[in-house]
């Protein structure tokens, strides 16, 4: 480890700057508030292909889904294969171009702006609270687990203290966030994402080549799950296994995906429909690579230390990817690689401070207490708020935790806005009391789930039962109450009918 300390700390210093020169660039481009949470609604096609999976993946890949496969095996197949393939094309399909043109027909600048004008609720604004303590419940959490993956990095690959690390890195991306907004972060993911896939396809290079090929690399995980019969070298060996992988496959492998705001604000901030078809081939290319990458590498670290005491740096089984490129490879690969990860930590936390932000100014503090607030007091008002959630996710952080679990309540959580966003741009019966109704049982379910640890004790993943809950509580709820008023309904069906019109002029 001590051969690439010296040149990855430089190398991080030298980043973060480059990546706050980003943020005081954009900066020059914001004179309202639609310029800060949508980037003026003008990002191009590959931008926001780079921007979707560098938001989507996270701290979470690098670190929590490394040591999720180098525990259990192929069981992270389950959620590896829809994440890149099936959940983000279906997210596209199904979301994408509706809430795009959605979200510019009524002039929303968040999810919780098209919930209230689909769902009528602009007087009483029930729906837009309960959504924005969701929002905000998920943003704490994900910005908390951003930290502690930073924190756990960096201390694995150059030994700096771990809370230094944290406060250190939560000054640098609240900066370019409170600076230039979703431009800043977008222009910022386009250059992480590239990074990470980067440094994605040396681990599954690297992996391949030195375990001797696919063949020798099979048998020596078989191997492994002789002495470990928790290590899975198949997705399908058992029927809890099944049960609970298509529960995984459906809950974090779809569901989350297509209910995903953060996900959402990017399709909103694109520059027309046109730019969503091209930027859904490129994410599932890019997320292909960056899971193959890190699944493989997780695996022949595996192969080579059967038991994380065996590991060369740490036990954490979470930092396996760190160390796998500190001890296997050049100091060179190995600096990239670890900046891939720090990228994909940054990318996520500082989205989720914009999604967080907007919520308490734009969804909460505006509508309920300042209503017609001017855009240059909100949009002090919003960086105000990124510094204040930033500032809460570091005391968070700062005890530590798994990655994966912590990671993975704020994205779960999230996705739960499938239900009424879906049926909502979809089905013109969708009523504003299903929508309450199902997000508020979806939230609660999933609360449930982790707070008594239901997940062993039902074989059941979190995500599944509480997404399910969203739409089919939305949908039986939306028939049970008096249907919207017909400008309500004639909106929807107007969505479907441009979609038409779009693909066969594409056609």
């Amino acid at each position: 480890m001590q051969n690439i300390a010296g040149s990855l700390q430089v190398f991080i210093v030298v980043y973060l700057l480059f990546l706050l020169s980003l943020g005081y660039f954009a900066s020059k481009r914001m004179n309202k508030l639609e310029d800060y949470v949508l980037a003026g609604r003008n990002i191009g096609s590959w931008v926001l292909a780079f921007t979707f999976s560098a938001t989507g993946m996270s701290g979470w890949l690098g670190l929590g889904f490394a040591g999720y496969a180098y525990e259990a095996g192929f069981e992270g197949i389950w959620t590896m294969v829809p994440s890149a393939t099936i959940g983000i094309l279906l997210s596209f399909v199904l979301v994408s171009k509706l809430i795009r043109r959605y979200s510019e027909n009524v002039n929303a600048l968040t999810v919780p702006d098209v919930l209230e004008k689909r769902y009528y609720d602009k007087k009483k604004k029930i729906l837009r609270i309960v959504s924005a303590i969701i929002i905000l419940a998920a943003s704490f959490a994900y910005v908390n687990g951003q930290l502690v993956a930073i924190g756990k990095l960096i201390n694995t690959a150059i030994g700096w203290d771990f809370t230094m690390t944290v406060i250190v890195a939560a000054i640098m991306f609240i900066g370019w966030t409170m600076l230039g907004g979703l431009l800043a972060i977008c222009w910022t993911d386009f250059v992480q994402g590239i990074l990470m896939v980067t440094g994605a396809l040396l681990a599954g290079a690297f992996a391949i080549s030195l375990s001797g090929g696919f063949g020798t690399f099979s048998m020596e995980l078989a191997n492994v799950n002789k002495i470990d019969p928790n290590f899975i070298i198949s997705p399908f060996a058992t029927l809890p296994i099944i049960i609970y992988g298509i529960s995984l496959f459906l809950g974090d492998g779809i569901m989350s995906w297509v209910g995903q705001p953060t996900l959402m604000v990017r399709y909103m901030s694109a520059k027309n429909t046109k730019t969503l078809t091209l930027s859904a081939m490129a994410a599932v290319f890019i997320q292909s690579i960056l899971f193959g990458g890190t699944f493989l590498a997780a695996l022949y670290m595996r192969t080579k230390y059967p038991d994380p005491s065996l590991l060369p740096v740490s036990g954490d089984t979470e930092t396996v990817l760190i160390q796998f490129f500190a001890t296997m490879t050049h100091p060179v690969f190995a600096g990239l690689f670890i900046g891939s990860i720090m990228a994909g930590i940054l990318s996520t936390a500082d989205s989720m401070l914009v999604m967080g932000s907007t919520t308490l100014v734009n969804d909460l503090y505006i509508p309920i207490f300042k209503p017609g607030l001017e855009d240059r007091k909100a949009l002090q008002y919003t960086r105000l708020a990124t510094l204040l959630i930033g500032v809460v996710g570091v005391l968070m952080a700062l005890r530590g935790g798994s990655v994966l679990w912590i990671s993975w309540f704020g994205w779960n959580t999230l996705g739960l806005f499938g239900g009424p966003v879906i049926l909502g741009l979809l089905w013109p019966r969708a009523t504003r009391e299903g929508a309450i109704a199902g997000l508020s049982t979806g939230f609660i379910l999933m609360l449930a789930w982790t707070v008594f640890n239901l997940e062993p004790k039902t074989n059941l993943f979190q995500a599944f039962p509480a997404c399910a809950a969203t739409y089919i509580v939305t949908w039986l709820v939306s028939l049970m109450t008096a249907p919207p008023e017909e400008k309500i309904q004639d909106e929807v069906r107007a969505l479907r009918i441009k979609k038409v019109k779009e693909n066969k002029n594409i056609a």
